[in-house]
């Protein structure tokens, strides 16, 4: 076990109650705007369908006094749970918030909340490595502060957000573990395991669980060498301690691989439901399954990091951003290879040359050759297709080729930095000839300074750009961005140089004793925020939610000529590519919309691929009367021409032109009885339904025979809606002979029902929807969503919980009891 570092020349200059007071007030300043205010937090995923999810969500649990079961709103509905339809849904800080403030003012509150929180994590885990609390309070900052975090905010990314925060919180929990293992580390690193689930940013929490685990192993070889290395000797007596010290260390591991289990079983709610979801029913199957060889290949190493893009780690103006409404040099500035750039890599110049400084001699070795190994694998791997290791891992690493975006495990570096800034910043207040002779950490700074100065001259001369071109080449398009990037690139490259002198001359007063160790932390902090923040900040901004969420006139008109209407209607809005969800928040059901987990046999229906227009949809009336479609939002400024048919509304443009316009569209009632069916396999049942022999209003096509003899033909009768809930349905049902209730939403097989309080089987109609047997006369038909995978995953995972904080609570009474009698 190591003990903690003594701070500054072997005495702390930093209180204990400094990070409590620099954290808060650090986020406070970077989202005073909205923290101010009334306004919410620009997140463009959040605009495009985050905040959308969150709402309808919330209103549901406040309404059912439950968490919902179905998300009906949009794409013919998709499970909330195993779909994850509103993101962090269980996740307890989000679900917490939700709860007890505007929705979109907590979308805001959880991503401060965890950038705050990351400070503190990471402070935790450099004073666990045995840094001073100054060096860990620096590293703190640098993390909390750091643009690869912080620039999520802007995308509205926040489970990645989440897990980027909780990152230093589960390598802390590890590292208590291995250095004595308790029941109370045990159970850290199964709670911390189970929150990163929940996120549940899938994704990155591979990318951490693969970095933790490795760390994990690193961990035990270290306990197993001093092992080797304490007992060395031959006697018997030495032979049976080392043995034993071996399996220690090797029980450690293994308590660490159980703990890890027991938190993926108390997110088993979350987990489970999900993967099968994924496995069975998602799009997500489809595209996987659909891309082999080269494709697999082009998609799995899609969005990741460019060449250019590796020197934006040290000068972030380098490759530009595609950031709205943000300083000249982020606006339209990107000449990158991917479509657009809406984040940062950055993790901070000063942190990267504070990391520098920890290989100048110092403490923890092996540490420090781990974090920087770690590093370099990561950012090799952003890399993708560039780089042979994103290629071994896409062959080799089970679950890789699920993924794209390669660049996404960015987080990792800046962790691995941040950790090795800690010690740098410990190896400079070491630096002191009093202190220690092994070498002047300046000289690394000087190195550095003087490389960035090199770069600066480059680019002042144009000689940096155009030799980067040269040798990786440009198209001209690209070209273009560039032209008007070179100026902001220059300036830059001249920040980078200042900052990296002036770092060299702190590290070189302070170890000429020209700066006392106090001021030297409170420069090195500034240093380091100022570093960050000047990024920062084109990532946070702020918008006016009432203007944003109110509905136009359109939506408005739309909603006053269905007032009072009892029956269920579906839009087909068209804006954004037929991604559109605002429409939702006035209560009207889309045909289409965007979804990331959404069912795989509606779109092949829709005949919607990735975010691309529904074109089954637009082009065949028939799907539109089957979905239960009777209007069309039709956006004529982005897509031309309106199609012909009933104007029910019109928006204009200031200067008169079309905008919008809505029209009537021929819809089937969303319920209703048929009285024949075909069979058609998967693959014949879109095609079929396309063709002019289909007659959605006659027949029902099913994928098995219907389990009642139907006889052909309209069937008399009429369908009575008496209750719509997210994921329980009522009807009372008047038939004249055996038919089929055909219901024009999605099947799912958690979907059960009853007529007149006997269950039936729900069966998959129309390649995607629902149908119920129903016999001749008047009854009451009942949908309700049921899943036993959810039901038994959710009761396991909070048993084990609870067995796991009583194991605790048992312990701490014990315990407290003995000192009592002590």
């Amino acid at each position: 076990m190591h003990s903690k570092g003594k701070g500054w020349r072997g005495a702390e200059v930093v209180p204990r109650w400094a990070p409590w007071a620099l954290f808060p007030t650090l986020g406070i300043v970077l989202f005073a705007s909205f923290i101010f205010s009334d306004a919410m937090l620009v997140g463009t995923d959040t605009l495009a369908g985050g905040y959308h999810a969150r709402a309808l969500y919330a209103d549901a649990i406040k309404e059912l006094g439950r968490l919902p079961r179905w998300q009906p709103e949009a794409l013919g509905g998709t499970p909330y749970i195993e779909a994850l339809s509103a993101g962090d849904a269980l996740y307890p800080p989000s679900l917490l918030l939700l709860l007890f403030t505007e929705t979109y003012r907590s979308l805001g509150w959880k991503l401060i909340l965890h950038v705050v929180a990351a400070g503190f994590f990471m402070f935790g885990w450099s004073r666990a490595l045995g840094v001073s609390r100054s060096a860990a309070l620096v590293s703190g900052v640098g993390y909390m502060l750091a643009p690869v975090m912080v620039s999520l905010v802007y995308g509205g990314q926040d489970g990645k957000l989440f897990v980027t925060a909780l990152a230093p919180l589960l390598f802390l929990c590890t590292e208590r573990h291995f250095l004595r293992p308790k029941l109370s580390s045990f159970t850290g690193i199964a709670l911390v395991v189970a929150a990163v689930i929940l996120t549940p940013h899938f994704q990155l929490a591979y990318f951490l669980f693969g970095a933790t685990g490795a760390f994990a192993i690193f961990r035990t070889v270290r306990l197993l060498r001093r092992t080797t290395t304490r007992d060395g000797e031959n006697s018997d007596t030495t032979r049976g301690l080392s043995g034993a010290r071996g399996r220690r260390a090797l029980g450690r591991f293994g308590l660490f691989l159980l703990a890890s289990v027991v938190g993926a079983v108390i997110a088993g709610g979350q987990l489970i439901p999900a993967v099968d979801h994924v496995a069975e029913f998602s799009r997500r199957t489809a595209t996987s399954g659909e891309l082999a060889g080269e494709g697999g290949e082009a998609w799995s190493s899609s969005w990741s990091l460019h060449p250019e893009e590796v020197l934006s780690l040290v000068i972030p103006q380098f490759v530009g951003n595609s950031v709205d409404g943000s300083a000249a040099w982020a606006a339209g500035t990107y000449w990158g290879r991917n479509p657009f750039k809406l984040n940062s890599e950055y993790a901070g110049l000063v942190l990267i040359l504070l990391a520098a400084v920890s290989f100048a001699g110092g403490a923890r070795r092996g540490t420090r050759w781990f974090f920087g190994g770690l590093a370099g694998v990561v950012l090799l791997f952003a890399l993708g297709a560039h780089t042979p290791v994103w290629r071994i891992a896409y062959e080799v690493v089970p679950g890789i080729r699920l993924f794209r975006a390669p660049s996404t495990a960015m987080f990792l570096f800046a962790f691995s930095v941040a950790t090795l800034a800690a010690l740098g910043v410990d190896r400079l207040r070491g630096s002191r000839p009093e202190v220690s002779t092994s070498g002047k950490p300046e000289g690394v700074l000087l190195w550095g300074a003087a490389i960035l100065g090199v770069l600066a001259l480059l680019a002042s001369v144009g000689r940096l750009t155009s030799t980067w071109t040269t040798v990786f080449g440009i198209d001209e398009g690209r070209q273009a961005a560039l032209v008007g990037a070179v100026p902001h690139i220059t300036a830059g490259a001249w920040l980078a140089f200042v900052l990296a002198v002036v770092l060299a001359i702190l590290a070189w007063a302070y170890r000429t004793s020209r700066l006392g160790p106090t001021v030297l932390f409170v420069a090195l902090v500034a240093l380091v925020a100022t570093d960050a923040l000047r990024v920062d900040r084109i990532f946070v901004q702020t918008m006016d939610f009432h203007e944003w969420a109110a509905p136009d006139a359109n939506i408005r008109a739309v909603v006053e000529r269905e007032r009072g209407n009892e029956e269920p209607y579906r839009m087909l809005s068209l804006r954004r590519a037929g991604q559109d969800l605002h429409p939702a928040l006035s209560g009207i059901e889309l045909a289409a919309g965007h979804h990331p987990n959404d069912l795989a046999r509606y779109r092949e229906l829709i005949g919607m691929a990735g975010s691309g227009l529904p074109l089954n949809l637009i082009q065949s009336g028939q799907i539109r009367a089957l979905l239960n479609v009777r209007y069309i939002l039709w956006p004529d400024l982005a897509m031309g021409r309106s199609p012909a048919g009933s104007v029910v509304s019109r928006t204009q443009t200031p200067d008169g032109r079309t905008l919008e316009s809505v029209f009537e569209d021929a819809g089937l009632p969303r319920a209703r009885l048929v009285g024949s069916a075909v069979l058609k396999t998967d693959e014949e049942a879109v095609s079929y339904m396309l063709s002019p022999d289909f007659d959605p209003e006659r027949e029902v096509v099913l994928a098995e025979p219907a389990p009642l003899e139907l006889h052909g033909g309209p069937v008399g009768g009429d369908v009575k809606w008496l209750e719509r809930g997210p994921d329980r349905l009522r009807l009372e049902v008047f038939s004249e002979r055996p038919a089929l209730l055909a219901v024009s939403d999605n099947w799912y097989p958690a979907w059960k029902a009853r007529v007149n309080g006997e269950s039936v089987p729900v069966m998959r109609a129309y390649h995607t929807l629902r149908a119920v047997p129903v016999p001749a006369g008047r009854g009451e038909v009942e949908m309700y969503y049921e899943s036993r995978l959810l039901g038994w995953s959710f009761r396991l995972g909070i048993a084990v919980l609870l067995a796991l904080l009583f194991a605790n609570g048992v312990q701490f009474w014990r315990a407290r009891s003995k000192r009592s009698s002590a």
